[in-house]
């Protein structure tokens, strides 16, 4: 009867102790940031764009850390201090408004890459078929890393709630603008300014 109890304590602390490992660990080991929530959002918004592009005010609002596979299989983890400012965009493949936008991303991309890190990150959960998600980078001749947000944590984290949703994140890590579908020439110009006098 001692022996049984002993047994079924064991086990029961064997049990928990590996739940308490499993809540306390992700796949990669990286602490996440936290959400962006609504006043975060709109700190970023009211915070002067053109003065905040040029670096010269900041919203003060780190961008969510998330860890994330690309389609390829390589970890990447976006929010965390860079060499470069970070292009994020998030989208799908059957969202119209990516379709119109993915143009400029590229045109972007292939303009800016030397001076920024452009990194798309795919609603995987949302999409109907995977091969859909490869078909549209290629269609768009993406070459940049493109990431799979299978259990929307890095939706959540963003705040989600419209595609494409693009975030550009300074090298601090701090969120610097964000916006929707947006004109092409306004889309440029936000980038020049990254980097006008410097």
């Amino acid at each position: 009867m001692k022996s049984s109890v002993f047994i079924i304590g064991a086990f029961i602390a064997v049990t928990l102790f590996g739940m308490l490992l499993i809540f306390r660990s992700d796949e990669s080991g990286v602490a996440e940031g936290k959400k962006l929530n609504a006043s975060s959002l709109e700190s970023v918004l009211s915070t002067n764009q053109e003065a905040a592009l040029h670096r010269k005010a900041k919203s003060g609002v780190k961008a969510p850390s998330f860890t994330l596979k690309s389609l390829e299989g390589k970890t990447y983890t976006i929010g965390e201090t860079n060499n470069k400012p970070i292009i994020l965009q998030f989208w799908a493949s059957w969202c119209e408004a990516c379709t119109i936008e993915a143009p400029t991303l590229q045109k972007l991309h292939a303009q800016f890459q030397d001076k920024i890190d452009f990194y798309g990150v795919n609603l995987s959960a949302e999409e109907k078929h995977e091969d859909q998600i490869n078909a549209f980078i290629q269609k768009n001749g993406w070459n940049f890393p493109n990431l799979l947000d299978g259990n929307k944590r890095a939706s959540y984290l963003y705040e989600l709630h419209a595609l494409p949703t693009t975030f550009i994140i300074d090298t601090d890590g701090t969120v610097i603008d964000t916006f929707h579908l947006i004109d092409p020439m306004e889309f440029e110009n936000k980038l020049n300014m990254l980097f006008e006098g410097r």
